[in-house]
């Protein structure tokens, strides 16, 4: 549980890092969890503030931008065992990026950041962006029968801008029509979005699964910073507090092996 709580603590340290390099005016980044079965409570100041964060679940951290945490804490759900004390720690100001906490090519739980690309999109197309974060080899993705993303590994991604339109997307190992390891589902690639989907879980495992978020207003003629949004109900905003609460802990410690994609 320790090792699982620590992946999130890494991947906003790297935030941390990597923000003020951006140079944006506005943070979007959202945690989503990728893991089965680890469920959390997180405590700010001795108050809970969300609990059991759990498998496909999201949290939009970017209301809190720039603000400082107090007297962090994360406790294995349910309970009053603390896995880890973070003490006071600042979070990000600035920067586009999803976090998801997932399990290696190997079936290890890591963590693997994503720079978001919110470049604009051209009128009457729509972004699909695949991120393959699951226990699984290598695969093509199929959009209505065509390879549309070929030989896609564990930590890596892919994308392409497309004509707005639903396609029917199906996941097979590199090279092969069978089996169909995800799908086929019906995706839908709208005006001027950015559809980014994961595939999470495990083969060996049976548990392979997606979960997937959309960026929004990323048209020729964007009128906003886009804020994002996910289908998978998020939880209180406070929800920051699930990373940062350990950052101090994991830096101490070495932390762990982190894998960082940027588009």
């Amino acid at each position: 549980m320790k090792r699982l709580v620590a992946v999130f603590a890494a991947a906003l340290m790297i935030l941390a890092i990597a923000a003020p390099a951006m140079g944006q005016a506005a943070a979007r980044i959202h945690l989503i969890h990728g893991i089965p079965d680890t469920p959390v409570d997180v405590y700010v100041d001795d108050a809970v503030v969300f609990e059991n964060f759990n498998f496909g679940d999201t949290q939009d951290l970017s209301a809190l931008a720039g603000e400082t945490l107090v007297n962090l804490q994360v406790k294995l759900a349910g309970t009053d065992t603390v896995a880890i004390e973070g003490g006071d720690v600042a979070l990000p100001a600035s920067g586009n990026y999803s976090i998801i906490a997932n399990l290696d090519a190997a079936g290890t739980p890591t963590i693997t950041v994503f720079a978001n690309d919110t470049s604009a999109i051209a009128a009457g197309e729509g972004r699909l962006q695949v991120r393959h974060t699951a226990a699984a080899p290598a695969v093509d993705v199929k959009a209505d029968g065509a390879v549309a993303f070929s030989n896609l590994s564990n930590p890596n991604e892919d994308k392409a801008d497309l004509p707005a339109a639903t396609y029917s997307v199906e996941v097979v190992p590199t090279g092969a029509d069978e089996p169909v390891v995800i799908g086929p589902a019906d995706i839908a690639v709208n005006d001027g979005d950015s559809l980014i989907v994961y595939a999470v879980g495990s083969l060996e495992g049976e548990t392979l699964t997606v979960l997937t978020e959309t960026i929004t207003g990323l048209g020729q003629t964007p009128t906003e910073v886009p804020s994002g949004n996910s289908p998978v109900e998020s939880g209180f905003p406070m929800s920051a507090v699930v990373g940062m609460a350990i950052i101090a802990s994991l830096a101490a410690a070495g932390g762990l092996t982190l894998a960082r994609r940027s588009n």
